[in-house]
């Protein structure tokens, strides 16, 4: 960028184009909140730390009096591993004994780690990966992360393959295809393993698609963790026997999430075989009840004016009942979406010790959800109903195209003007300016984190708005179905008085009171996910090169670290080989987050030929520890 009140370009017409293993834990490290355990200790085993994705460490030997200040800092960089690719690496690393894994973006090796020697690399697999994929995904050829059980680290490569890889060895278990990158799909997102309690001693592997901008329809698979054999499907539109809602099972708590076979009523024609909803965000379990939660992408196309009604189920949160795969609920959160807010943001189980009341009874069992529509959705995660939905947002400017979220009907309250239109509807060949939050939403898919200490959530925003248009798109199989031309700019104001302008703030949720505790703007905005530990800390990086660490009660700055390149990674926490913590963060950009650099470039010193070299322009590994 030139400077921070300037604009992000960015235009798409209508082609654009085994056991226990020495060394190795036992089956499941991550917590069920049942049991009021709600963080991890020493290892890191999926993308959240647990099943419930809460990003949150027990370990606490660094904290608030051991870091040292900003100019004193006892917080040190130990080492720090190169991955061998440039690019974003999104997700996080997994830590197992005293072995660290990592998934690079393209061409998605896994490459395993000796903490007990310095990190010295001991393995690294190379999978054969078609590189059509690489033409064919949307929006950087990232990677969100694999998942470890029972001595296999599963993850997908981005041209529809799920692998198993022996961690010991770094041999293929198994090997996967789940769809065919000439359609134009794509997996870039992240696996979950979940016990299958329909075969007890067995386990799922979670996988859904990407590329929703690509005239294809979104799906969500389970894999047996044993074999890589499909257990089940379930698509996002379609008929209610495969987006599989069982009429006898499903109990949505609104009217308007009942009707059946909406998957296909609610669009025009057959459009919703192109209906886009893509499952790539990151994906969540509750253990006491067998559910499994997650997002969907913005409905295809992205031409709104080409897609007449409410277009189920895109833009909506799914439970699943993983065992079988079928519906428990459905909340489309933004109908109709015309701004790309969709809904791939993660979905947090919590147990809350003191219940939220309301007219259908107490609610302590919950999932809440920041949207990228910018309202904080708090719902019963039994029966989808919404307890509560405020803004998060810094000013009530940060969103202007609802007013509100309707408790009763479960609806957004769009603003209109004196026609009774939208006043932020997005349309063909109109430009709609200064619609707030823009389609980078007010939080994207960036994961939030919670402490139970505190009952905080610790969430990455934007501060961003947009000018929009729609542009007539023809779908072609295989090819970009987006349509649409789109500036994002810099959003209001969140002091006006002196006036500052920042694209991004760090934002601490009391969940209790539904408000915001504190928010810390941020110069740059905050691209990768939040670190909350028992230690009264939160770590996370920015896009300004820049690794840090606050007071998690008051929001005040207690570390920085400069890094090489900026990290569109989460940060995690482990204990090292010498029984003492660590924390870890991923280095490296790609093109997209790069737009947003302080540098306007991917990673400073790299050019775009650079893509897949090992050079200084980032892919990397940060460790750091207290000195001694």
């Amino acid at each position: 960028m030139e400077n921070k009140n300037n604009h992000f370009q960015h235009t798409y017409g209508i082609r654009t184009g085994l056991l226990l293993l020495l060394g190795f834990s036992p089956l499941w490290t991550g917590a069920v909140l049942a049991t009021g355990i709600t963080g991890t200790t020493a290892e890191w085993t999926s993308h959240g730390g647990n099943l419930e994705g809460t990003h949150y460490s027990e370990l606490n030997e660094i904290n608030l009096n051991t870091i040292g200040t900003l100019a004193q800092p006892k917080l040190i960089q130990e080492f720090a591993l190169q991955t061998g690719v440039n690019g974003s690496h999104m997700g996080t690393p997994l830590v197992v004994g005293s072995i660290l894994y990592v998934v690079t973006p393209f061409p998605n090796r896994l490459v395993a780690y000796d903490l007990s020697k310095a990190g010295a690399i001991r393995w690294t697999f190379t999978p054969t990966v078609n590189r059509y994929a690489f033409g064919v995904n949307c929006c950087d050829t990232v990677n969100r992360g694999p998942a470890y059980a029972n001595g296999l680290v599963v993850y997908n490569t981005l041209d529809d393959t799920t692998v198993a890889v022996n961690a010991l060895t770094g041999t293929q278990a198994w090997r996967t295809t789940l769809a065919d990158p000439h359609t134009g799909v794509t997996t870039n997102g992240a696996t979950l393993i979940v016990p299958n309690k329909a075969k007890p001693g067995s386990s799922l592997v979670i996988v859904g698609s990407s590329s929703g901008e690509m005239g294809m329809r979104g799906w969500v698979k389970a894999l047996d963790l044993a074999t890589g054999a499909l257990v089940w499907t379930a698509y996002t539109t379609g008929s209610d026997k495969e987006v599989m809602i069982n009429p006898s099972t499903y109990a949505p708590f609104y009217g308007k999430d009942k009707a059946g076979d909406q998957g296909i009523s609610s669009w025009e024609a057959n459009k919703w075989q192109q209906g886009g909803s893509s499952v790539w965000g990151y994906i969540t379990y509750d253990a006491t009840n067998d559910l499994l939660f997650y997002g969907t992408s913005q409905p295809g196309v992205w031409n709104a004016d080409q897609r007449p009604g409410d277009n189920k189920w895109g833009a909506s949160v799914f439970a699943r009942k993983a065992s079988t795969g079928e519906a428990r609920w459905i909340y489309q959160v933004t109908p109709h979406d015309q701004w790309d807010y969709d809904s791939v943001s993660e979905s947090t189980p919590i147990d809350l010790a003191t219940p939220i009341i309301t007219a259908s009874g107490p609610h302590s069992q919950v999932l809440v959800h920041f949207d990228k529509n910018g309202f904080a959705y708090t719902f019963d995660r039994l029966t989808g109903e919404v307890l509560s939905a405020p803004s998060f947002g810094a000013v009530p400017a940060s969103i202007n195209w609802a007013d509100h979220i309707d408790l009763v009907s479960g609806l957004p309250v769009l603003n209109l003007d004196s026609n009774g239109n939208p006043i932020k509807g997005t349309h063909q060949g109109t430009v709609t300016q200064n619609i707030c939050p823009s389609a980078m939403g007010m939080k994207g898919w960036e994961p939030s984190a919670y402490s139970p200490k505190t009952n905080t959530f610790f969430v990455p925003t934007f501060n961003l708005c947009m000018d929009y248009q729609g542009l007539k798109a023809e779908y072609v199989a295989g090819a970009p179905y987006m349509g649409m031309d789109m500036t994002i700019k810099v959003g209001p104001a969140p002091n006006p008085n002196p006036p500052y302008y920042t694209m991004g703030e760090m934002v601490a949720w009391d969940l209790a009171a539904g408000t915001r505790k504190w928010a810390m703007p941020e110069p740059a905005p905050v691209y990768g996910g939040v670190l909350a530990t028992k230690g009264d800390l939160i770590f996370y990086g920015s896009l300004d090169n820049t690794f840090k660490a606050r007071n998690a009660d008051t929001g005040a700055l207690v570390f920085t670290a400069p890094l090489e390149c900026s990290t569109v990674g989460s940060p995690i926490s482990f204990t090292g080989a010498d029984g003492h913590q660590r924390i870890a963060v991923f280095s490296g950009v790609g093109w997209l987050a790069g737009g947003f650099t302080a540098t306007g470039k991917p990673c400073p010193g790299r050019t775009d030929s650079e893509k897949t070299s090992a050079t200084n322009g980032g892919g990397r590994v940060h460790i750091y520890k207290l000195a001694p």
